[in-house]
């Protein structure tokens, strides 16, 4: 791009800087280069014509804005009571302005609805300290509070100007559960693309439209957008400010749909985070791929990654971590016990076993590609009759011999006896089971009840009756099974067993949530419904499907597993959807055990026993069994037990197979292993909470003193919470109080006191203690629109406003949404206004377009506070994306003297000049022409600061920028075996690194801006 003329940028105009444009004064909401020579500007209207209309800019159209010059920034008084015209601007200033690259501690510690823990804070601290791009694997344990950690993180994205555009992809279950997660705890409006949601959108945008550039901020289905055929198209040439992808673990397998969306967005966003509390599954070069989407350059051997490789990418904590025990003391109920309920099997099903004993088991007559088949047919039987015959029904037609297809389904009648019988010995076989299958339907079917013929069934009913799980209880539990033909039976059996005798009613208490049984949205409202105390479920069967992600221990501990899977992690997974943070009462596991007198026979004590105890033992000692297992994905720790099975081995040794390290024999629970552990152990262990030998971190913070605006005069309480923790915190500058929370409410309820005067609209505000109610504006609603409608509409948010300033009645407005027994949704009557909240943004820009053309305020102060007149600026460098790497706050004085005094406007300094809510303005006003010519000579003097800012940037920012620069360069040349599509790849990946690091770097000019003058009152 050529030299910018005079007044014109030749960088992306920082958020925050005024511009003029189409004869039009705008606010720059965000700005960002789209290719070489080229911005794109987003705003809001300023001036009298456009005020507050959105518009966006290209500079190939529209030509270069021009900033308005500071020194001709004219003067006008504030005649507002205790300034409070001036204070909401210089606030807003403040909020609009994003934090700077040097700038790595975190800014919104007390801005969201969390219990504050320190654990919960490390990943964003982690992925802060990433000087190009954040981008971290998140791998705690299920439980810890995943979701939050994610939330903290884009906040402190958003903060800094890095998350203008977020792209959030979780199963289908989850969507509403994370966007309702996102709103209520972080106010960060989330629109859901979900199957209906993207029909309604598709209606409501112009024809032809992205709904991917439409909206800024997009939560969707992992399932939804692998469809590349309909959303490839949409996806292509989107660049996104932060990805998050959950249950990431599901992009493991190279060449699938979801690993290259994986690797797509991943090319397309500045911040990328992954979640799973199981990071990967034992395959090395599958798992060291996973880490290249996060950084391509990280590891050198993707057999053998390094610790100190993936340290900096990856943290995982567990349960018994030391940080997460102490902060998790009295929030999350001890875990109960895992006990198994015996079952005696049935005479029919006693007639199955001996079947499998004495051909399946015993001499099997399989070929060896079908070897494990015995013990697929044994764990079909171990979940259902109708599993078994699913299984039975695919074999015979996988062998040429499908059933008729009027004997295809378990409740047609028998067959012939001539078609009952084959000369081929697993063809006879399989028709005998499917036919003992079948007597056990019909015996099920003619008891009425069918507990006689299924034991399973009966233990399931009288364990549900013993813990309440009946008509006119409240008590809710879950069942989970690994079959689908399983669940759809138990889903029509159950209820009235259980006293629900009216189909409506049956209907509304047990529901049945697997893939096939209900759509993505219908499966969200079962979630939701669950998690409500007024909702109906009280019995919720549900698929493995639901093990990644789901919470549901809102309102239920009790879980039951029909059958168990033979696998450790499968097992923990189940037990985390209501064992996890939140759980007030202990969690209690069941199993039904189906045993046999059958000798030679397998049954659930054989396998399934074992695998429940001895899930519960490691989880107690470690936090999570992927810790101490040898396999990382339940289907392999299936087939090794399968194998060990086949080959003879006890099934003692079968399970204890499954772990790669012993437990310590006499282990007190500290999550302690006797043996080293190699790389795949340790990263599924606790992982990345401490600094290697090898990884030093050579920020110094204590350089950007001068500069930065920041620390120390937080309030007691606040100071006192965090002298206890190593968080590095920002004290952001306040002008109205000095808790974060009291300056946010009074910043809000004075600038809609302010904007009630200057605006036409009427707000009708109310304010009852620390609740605050409005008339809600045509344009605030807009920016509210991305809600679910439901919410909308049955809050009446677009109508009035509800929202509260209290964290106790925040909390206590989430309870009752999922307490009282009328509420009809998880979402909150009343909203807490937290950082984020659109209120405040909407506040924000309307309060810095109200004041006029290039004009800053004058304020009059103590003369013992300011002796001569005070000028209070700004300067910001930027990077050629528009984001700030350093930004100065300065008060500079003594403007008639040879070497006026420039001082960092710190927290302290603002208490000295007088500035804040309790300001006295029985003052008089001096000469204004004389404070004016002030002004020229307070711009040399910023840019002067300025100047040293810059070597600052240079050493913190743009030296390692450069550092990077060259170990692209290096990586380049080297020979980087199993880099997924080869060198071609690699120099693409070079290339983005190499262009993400030359945008990092500050260039251009300073954005230099007037915002007040303190003049000595009289």
């Amino acid at each position: 791009m050529p030299d910018a003329a005079p007044g014109h940028p030749s960088t992306p105009p920082p958020a925050g800087t005024v511009i003029e444009v189409r004869d039009e004064e705008w606010l720059v909401r965000s700005s960002q280069t789209v290719r070489a020579g080229e911005i794109l500007i987003e705003a809001t209207g300023a001036s009298e014509l456009v005020r507050g209309q959105q518009a966006r800019f290209l500079t190939s159209l529209d030509g270069m804005p021009r900033v308005l010059r500071p020194e001709d920034t004219r003067l006008v008084a504030d005649t507002s009571r205790h300034y409070r015209r001036s204070r909401l601007f210089l606030e807003a200033v403040l909020r609009k302005t994003p934090l700077p690259q040097l700038e790595r501690r975190l800014a919104l510690t007390e801005g969201f609805l969390l219990d504050r823990m320190d654990y919960q804070l490390r990943p964003a601290v982690k992925a802060l300290e990433n000087r190009l791009r954040p981008r971290l694997l998140i791998g705690d344990v299920v439980g810890l509070g995943k979701t939050l950690e994610i939330g903290v993180l884009l906040g402190e994205l958003i903060r800094r100007g890095r998350g203008e555009r977020i792209l959030v992809v979780t199963p289908a279950p989850v969507l509403e559960q994370f966007q309702h997660e996102m709103w209520t705890r972080f106010s960060l409006p989330l629109v859901r693309l979900d199957s209906i949601g993207i029909s309604r959108i598709e209606r409501k945008i112009p024809v032809g439209r992205n709904p991917f550039t439409y909206y800024k901020r997009v939560i969707v289905s992992m399932d939804t957008l692998k469809n590349s055929k309909r959303y490839g198209p949409w996806l292509q040439g989107i660049k996104w400010d932060a990805v998050v992808i959950d249950e990431s673990h599901n992009l493991i397998n190279r060449g699938s749909d979801r690993r290259a969306l994986a690797e797509l967005l991943a090319k397309q966003t500045d911040a990328l985070v992954l979640a799973s509390a199981t990071p990967h599954n034992g395959d090395m070069p599958a798992f060291t791929g996973l880490i290249r989407l996060l950084d391509p350059m990280a590891i050198k051997d993707p057999k053998d990654p390094r610790p100190a490789e993936l340290h900096h990418l990856m943290l995982r904590r567990t349960k018994v971590s030391d940080e997460v025990a102490k902060a998790l003391k009295g929030s999350w109920a001890p875990r109960g016990e895992s006990k198994p309920v015996h079952c005696d099997a049935s005479r029919l099903e006693e007639r199955v076993f001996s079947e499998l004993a004495a051909f399946w088991l015993k001499n099997p007559a399989v070929d060896a590609a079908d070897h494990l088949f015995p013990y697929v047919l044994l764990k079909s039987f171990l979940s259902s009759h109708r599993a078994l015959f699913a299984t039975a029904r695919a074999r015979l037609a996988k062998l040429g011999h499908a059933l008729p297809e009027q004997h295809k389904k378990v409740t047609d009648p028998a067959l012939p006896g001539s078609e009952a019988v084959s000369t081929h010995p697993e063809v006879a076989s399989l028709l005998r089971l499917t036919e003992t299958a079948r007597e056990i339907e019909r015996a099920s079917a003619a008891a009425g009840d069918g507990l006689g013929a299924t034991a399973k069934l009966a233990g399931l009913v009288a364990e549900l009756k013993r813990i309440g799980v009946k008509s006119g209880s409240a008590t809710r539990a879950v069942v989970f099974s690994e079959r689908q033909e399983t669940l759809n039976w138990l889903g029509k059996v159950l209820p009235p067993l259980l006293g629900w005798k009216k189909p409506a009613d049956a209907a509304a208490a047990v529901k049945v949530m697997h893939s096939n049984s209900a759509s993505d949205t219908a499966q969200m409202e079962y979630v939701d419904e669950f998690a409500r105390a007024g909702g109906d479920i009280r019995l919720l069967l549900t698929g493995d499907g639901a093990s990644e992600g789901v919470n549901l221990h809102r309102q239920c501990n009790h879980l039951i597993h029909w059958d168990l899977p033979w696998s450790l992690i499968r097992v923990e997974q189940r037990n985390g959807r209501i064992d996890r943070y939140g759980q007030a009462e202990p969690p209690e596991f069941r199993a039904l055990i189906l045993r046999t007198d059958v000798e030679g026979a397998l049954d659930d004590r054989t396998i399934a026993e074992k695998v429940l105890a001895r899930e519960a033992k490691v989880h107690a000692v470690l936090g999570a069994v992927e810790a101490a297992t040898k396999e990382n994905d339940w289907g392999k720790e299936e087939l090794r037990v399968m194998e060990a099975l086949f080959r003879q081995a006890t099934p003692e040794d079968a399970v204890l197979d499954l772990e790669a390290v012993p437990l310590p024999a006499d282990s007190d629970g500290d999550g302690r292993l006797t043996a080293e552990l190699p790389i795949e152990r340790q990263t599924m262990s606790e992982f990345g909470t401490g600094d290697p030998d090898d990884f030093e971190d050579d920020f110094d913070f204590s350089e950007i003193g001068t500069f930065a605006a920041r620390q120390p005069a937080a309030d007691p309480d606040s100071a006192q919470q965090r002298a206890a923790s190593d968080i590095p915190v920002v004290e952001e500058l306040r002008l109205f109080a000095g808790s974060a929370e009291d300056n946010r409410r009074e910043f809000v309820l004075t600038g809609l006191a302010e904007l009630d005067e200057l605006e036409s609209f009427r707000l009708d505000t109310a304010i009852t203690g620390t609740d605050l109610s409005f008339d809600t504006p045509e344009d605030l609603a807009d920016r509210l629109d991305v809600l679910p409608p439901g919410y909308l509409r049955d809050q009446g948010i677009n109508r009035r406003m509800k929202l509260t300033f209290s964290r106790e009645d925040a909390a206590e407005s989430l309870k009752r949404a999922r307490e009282d027994s009328g509420s009809s949704s998880l979402w909150p009557d009343a909203h807490y206004v937290g950082e984020l909240h659109p209120v405040v943004e909407w506040i924000t820009d309307k309060v810095l377009v109200q004041l006029g053309r290039q004009q800053a305020p004058v304020l009059q102060v103590s003369p013992e506070a300011a002796p001569t007149p005070v000028v209070l600026t700004q300067g910001v460098w930027s990077n050629s994306e528009g984001r700030p790497t350093a930004v100065a706050w300065l008060a500079i004085d003594e403007l008639d003297a040879e070497e006026p005094r420039v001082r960092e406007l710190t927290p302290a300094l603002l208490k000295a000049l007088g500035l804040g809510p309790d300001m006295e303005d029985h003052y008089t006003a001096g000469d204004p022409a004389s404070l004016q010519a002030l002004i020229p000579n307070a711009v040399i003097e910023t840019r002067r600061e300025l100047t040293a800012l810059r070597e600052l940037a240079d050493r913190q920012v743009d030296e390692p920028l450069r550092e990077y620069e060259e170990r692209v360069g290096l990586w380049r040349q080297q020979s980087l075996p199993g880099f997924t599509g080869g060198r071609t790849a690699r120099e693409d990946a070079a290339d983005r690194l190499s262009e993400a690091a030359a945008r990092a770097r500050t260039a251009g000019d300073p954005m230099i801006r007037v915002l007040a003058v303190l003049e000595p009152g009289a």
